[in-house]
């Protein structure tokens, strides 16, 4: 194992994962490249080990471990059946690796945890032949509350100490004064504009952040998404990148990206499936009463890591300097929100073109989430529209750093601060 590995910063997914430890169904670790899931992995094997059990870890880049598993399954069979936990990073470069693995799932007692990048390989082929045998995980880029641990463990431990519940049961009691919010948005704002890739948060310096956020780009996104194109060129690819950019919140409209990139319909939709499942991209689609509706009006986008929209942009501009500083808000309320409902999230617009940005149904009622990012009370005319028509519990307004709560009929409004989550 590799000893000189960077600091780890223990992750959200490892009490999640916790209860899944002790089950026989194999787990795998996906997401986009340079998220930390071998520093996860490595973490997760050292303390397995501690406890006492018989770990194997095996690694695909690693060319004898892969041409062992790749050429002879008996043999490779032979050696990991002498451990009770077998952990497998880069799992996605071995070949017909889900029909091997089901194999080993059946004929060894082994726990086998694997991990590997967004490829669609490992997604798909690999799930196909381990249904009822697998569970998934993603682990994505740090949350501001990793990146928090990452840059600033005092503020990091006073929201810690906040009772944890359900994001709509937040209780106004449990706020701070003016100048921990004061701090709070800024190294909230510090995340929207570099992101949370591990290696750029814990680089001190913007230049090294920016560099590294390049390396992630050009190296390991766009080299992925062109093989799994099988792409000569990524020029069409890049324009649809800084396109999509530059609409985070916004309605796709399928014909401006067609025009903006230069692709014909059945490969734009193509370019943006490979999008979305290599964690680059997210589309939210529209909240209707009839759920076949949803399904074939447009969705909005977003970024599932803000440094890499900016780096897309070449805009590294503080968000006061801004025009698109109540996007890159929104585009972080989505990251939020995915981290708490995964793909639960919808977007409500009316032919009157009111708007609320996200809609979460849950227990047969719906809540109404806007972002907006200033500091002071601020309801749109939407909100009010939605509240009539659905009469919500709760809505929320998630704020720079404003707090407060009222009522409107039935429905109680809570102004948080985005970066209390």
């Amino acid at each position: 194992m590799n000893n000189s590995r960077i600091i780890y910063i223990p992750r959200q997914l490892e009490a999640v994962i916790e209860p899944f430890l002790a089950r026989k169904e194999a787990i795998s670790i996906v997401g986009p490249r340079q998220a930390g899931k071998t520093t996860f992995i490595e973490n997760l094997a050292d303390r397995i080990k501690r406890e006492g059990q018989k770990i194997r870890f095996i690694t695909f880049e690693k060319r004898a471990d892969l041409e062992l598993f790749n050429q002879n399954i008996e043999d490779f069979k032979k050696i990991v059946q002498q451990y009770e936990v077998v952990f497998i990073d880069e799992f996605q470069y071995g070949l017909e690796g889900g029909q091997k693995l089901k194999y080993l799932y059946d004929t060894t007692p082994v726990k086998f945890i694997i991990s590997g990048s967004s490829s669609l390989e490992l997604t798909f082929q690999t799930g196909k032949y381990m249904v009822g045998r697998l569970i998934e995980f993603p682990l994505n880029p740090f949350s501001f509350r990793e990146f928090l641990l990452a840059r600033d463990k005092e503020i990091y431990n006073l929201l810690e100490s906040m009772p944890h519940g359900d994001i709509f049961d937040f209780d106004l009691r449990n706020v701070f004064g003016r100048e921990i919010n004061a701090k709070l948005a800024g190294l909230l704002e510090e995340y929207m504009i570099f992101g949370g890739y591990p290696a750029a948060v814990l680089s001190e310096k913007p230049e090294e952040k920016k560099k590294i956020l390049e390396s992630i780009y050009e190296k390991y996104l766009l080299k992925d998404i062109k093989e799994l194109l099988r792409l000569a060129t990524d020029l069409e690819l890049e324009r649809l990148g800084k396109f999509l950019a530059g609409q985070i919140g916004r309605i796709v409209k399928y014909q401006e990206l067609s025009n903006a990139s230069g692709l014909n319909y059945p490969e734009l939709k193509k370019h943006l499936n490979i999008l979305v499942k290599t964690y680059v991209v997210s589309f939210v689609l529209p909240f209707f009463v009839n759920k076949r509706t949803e399904l074939v009006k447009n969705p909005k986008v977003y970024f599932n890591d803000l440094g890499l929209r900016n780096y897309s942009l070449a805009d590294w501009r503080a968000l006061e300097l801004r025009n698109d500083a109540g996007n890159l808000a929104e585009n972080y309320g989505f990251i939020l929100l995915k981290n708490f409902f995964g793909g639960h999230i919808k977007y409500w617009r009316t032919k009157a073109k009111a708007e609320v940005d996200f809609i979460i149904e849950k227990e047969q009622s719906v809540y109404p989430i806007e972002i907006k990012y200033v500091s002071k009370r601020l309801v749109g005319k939407s909100l009010f529209s939605f509240i009539e028509k659905f009469k919500p519990p709760t809505a929320l307004i998630l704020t720079k750093d404003y707090l407060g709560e009222e009522k409107i009929g039935k429905t109680k409004i809570k102004f948080i601060p985005l970066s209390y989550f």
